[in-house]
């Protein structure tokens, strides 16, 4: 899965280096000069600075400050390796346009080699990209959830979103991209409230990516539930956790299930 050399010659690092090239995620800790040659010219002095190389021909070179890497290659460069005069020289060369990454390092402290697989990302930037992920996947809630409409309008506010279980009964939804606060609970109570005094059957469930100790416990007062958010992000995975909390005013029941999609 990984693999560490510790404080090698430049001659072993480049053996190593040789091994895993277009294969691992390497990262290189070492000191090192930088020679850049294309669309303009640049040398970064000797200095320790940390170096990824990822399978794909990506190189980029970090120092200790600041997000951005002080130079790069893109995917698809061709990396040769070579020793001279004791110094290990990494050479990262992009064909279109033509430029040329040099590293030139003196000495190495450490090198790692790592196999790295792609996961399922979802970015959600904001609760409409929420609640679009579960109108195009309802059984993220629950099996047998059809979703009716969103932006309900009541006189409380717009429910995010709501439909029908598989028993009939509408179901009211309400999103939140951050932890729930009482705040949030009291604001799906309401719509709940609303569908209720209209002779409706009704559950309330809030989404969220977490939920804070007091709005857990006035949830389970007020006989609604709460689905995780993340549980709902990582829906590729082949089960996922709901906190189902129901009950009326006298007694209240917290149920952790799995349930498989």
């Amino acid at each position: 899965m990984y693999e560490v050399l510790l404080d090698p010659t430049v001659g072993d690092a480049k053996s190593f280096l040789e091994k895993y090239v277009g294969k691992t995620l390497l990262t290189i800790l070492a000191e090192c000069e930088i020679l850049y040659r294309g669309r303009a010219f640049s040398h970064a002095s000797l200095s320790v600075r940390l170096t990824l190389i990822k399978p794909d021909g990506s190189v980029i070179i970090h120092e200790g400050t600041k997000r951005e890497p002080i130079n790069w290659q893109p995917p698809g460069s061709k990396i040769e390796l070579s020793v001279e005069d004791r110094v290990l020289r990494v050479k990262a060369e992009r064909k279109r346009p033509k430029e040329i990454l040099e590293i030139l390092m003196s000495r190495v402290f450490y090198i790692t080699s790592a196999y790295v697989n792609e996961g399922n990302f979802v970015l959600m930037g904001s609760e409409k990209d929420e609640v679009d992920m579960v109108i195009s996947k309802p059984e993220l809630i629950e099996d047998g959830f059809i979703p009716i409409q969103r932006e309900y309008t009541t006189p409380y506010g717009k429910v995010d979103l709501l439909g029908k279980d598989s028993q009939g009964n509408f179901l009211v939804l309400e999103f939140k991209r951050s932890k729930a606060t009482l705040q949030a609970v009291s604001q799906l109570y309401r719509y709940v409230m609303y569908f209720k005094e209209r002779g409706e059957k009704v559950r309330g469930i809030l989404v969220a990516p977490g939920i804070s100790e007091n709005a857990l416990n006035l949830l389970k007062r007020l006989g609604l539930e709460y689905v995780n958010l993340g549980n709902i992000i990582t829906f590729t995975s082949s089960s996922r956790f709901i906190n189902s909390l129901s009950g009326s005013s006298g007694s209240q029941t917290q149920v952790f299930g799995e349930r498989k999609l």
